[in-house]
């Protein structure tokens, strides 16, 4: 027997109703904010990522799934949403448009990490990109929009950390001090790490080995190196961010895992106890050179990420998802071959007319039928046989009540459209 591939999960039933439910609140909050929609292809160009997410980061270097296909290209099915629509933002000329452009996305992501508790090797994700303005008041209504998802579905004990990683001169000059520091504690530093050492050392404070080590937690802050327009900046940031009653928590440690990020960055994590505690749902960040390393025009970009199986996984931990097996509205049940014709004829007409109709399309013994309209939770059944065909009539029974009536076959939508709202 096959089975699906390690990593991977199947939504069936109630769980693919609870995924179709967190994209539907997403939706209704992120349109308000005049974010359009954008639909990516789900394999790009290996070098689109690369060029994005560098290729010391963990993604590159360990996490795609990339192939050559038939004509010798390299491919990667997508490990993020923000390169792809980068790509497609230039391709299309998208800029030429308007001076500030707002997408989302929504879409199946790939990477090949070690199963545990909220992760998985292919995953949904929401996300959101801005391109176009470089603005203290942009960042802080990016922020705000993504508390404003989670105020939308409900989900409590969740802390947004932020940080900034500074300017291009500040990055650069934090990472020289990162190298002199970590020079002197090498020996304490996980493989990884030492190659990160003369690459890219920030990328040491977002390890996921040594992320209790102390030589990380008493690393240098980069509030040491940053330049003046990087310390106004993030102070004006978080000066909205106070005005707007949004709480938050300054992390000095906290960096992005993507070389793309400047200036403001920040995380959501669940503030919790659980197995899904301090585990990030929501990540992003400033990228102010990323669209012209892709050989586009000089403009500024921020955006963010959602996991959604994460969102899945805390709101059943906090029981936030309503009632989403309604059940069938109306089970019509045959009694004879000819009486089956007529329930597929009916069944039709209700589901035209907007009702949830079902019917058994094989047995004629009642017994069945009616295991059928228990299965489905089915409000009312409509019953045929010899007598109603004959009078032109549907005997309608109300499950709730058990109350059982006949109807003129005639009046059947307008009687349903009466009984159920």
């Amino acid at each position: 027997m096959y089975q699906k591939v390690k990593g991977t999960q199947d939504f069936i039933g109630l769980e693919a109703k609870k995924l179709r439910y967190v994209e539907s609140k997403i939706r209704s909050v992120i349109e308000k904010y005049g974010y359009e929609e954008i639909i990516t292809p789900i394999f790009e160009n290996t070098e689109v990522f690369v060029r994005s997410a560098g290729e010391e980061s963990d993604i590159v270097s360990k996490e795609m799934y990339t192939f050559s296909d038939k004509g010798g290209r390299s491919l990667t099915l997508r490990p993020e949403g923000t390169a792809p629509v980068v790509r497609s933002f230039l391709e299309n000329k998208l800029y030429a448009q308007r001076n500030l452009n707002k997408f989302y996305y929504f879409g199946p992501m790939f990477r090949y990490e070690r199963p545990q508790a909220g992760r998985f090797r292919e995953f949904n994700q929401f996300g959101i990109e801005t391109f176009g303005t470089s603005s203290p008041l942009l960042d802080a209504d990016v922020i705000i929009s993504g508390t404003e998802i989670f105020n939308a579905l409900g989900i409590k004990n969740i802390k947004l950390k932020i940080n900034t990683i500074g300017d291009f001169p500040s990055r650069t000059a934090y990472a020289k001090l990162l190298q002199d520091y970590f020079r002197n504690n090498i020996s304490s530093l996980c493989r990884d790490c030492n190659r990160r050492l003369e690459k890219n050392p920030l990328r040491i404070l977002d390890c996921k080995i040594d992320k209790d080590n102390p030589v990380l937690k008493n690393a240098p802050k980069i509030d040491t190196v940053l330049s003046d327009e990087a310390k106004i900046y993030f102070q004006s940031v978080i000066d909205i961010l106070d005005a707007y009653g949004v709480n938050y928590e300054v992390d000095r440690n906290l960096v992005r895992g993507l070389d793309y990020y400047t200036d403001t960055v920040f995380e959501y994590i669940l503030d919790s106890n659980d197995e899904l505690g301090g585990l990030a749902i929501c990540a992003g960040g400033k990228y102010s050179d990323m669209v012209k390393s892709f050989k586009g025009p000089d403009i500024p970009g921020i955006g963010y990420a959602f996991g959604i199986e994460r969102i899945i996984a805390i709101m059943d931990l906090q029981n936030l998802f309503p009632a989403l097996e309604t059940g069938a509205d109306i089970v019509l049940i045959g009694l004879d071959e000819k009486a089956k014709e007529k329930t597929l004829l009916y069944a039709n007409k209700l589901r035209m007319a907007g009702f949830y109709a079902e019917m058994d399309y094989v047995n004629i013994n009642l017994k069945p039928q009616f295991k059928l309209s228990d299965q489905l939770q089915a409000k009312y059944l409509i019953i045929i046989g010899e007598e109603e065909l004959n009078n032109k009539v549907l005997t309608v029974k109300n499950n709730t009540t058990k109350e059982q009536e006949s109807i003129p076959e005639d009046r059947m939508i307008d009687y349903f459209k009466e009984k159920i709202k």
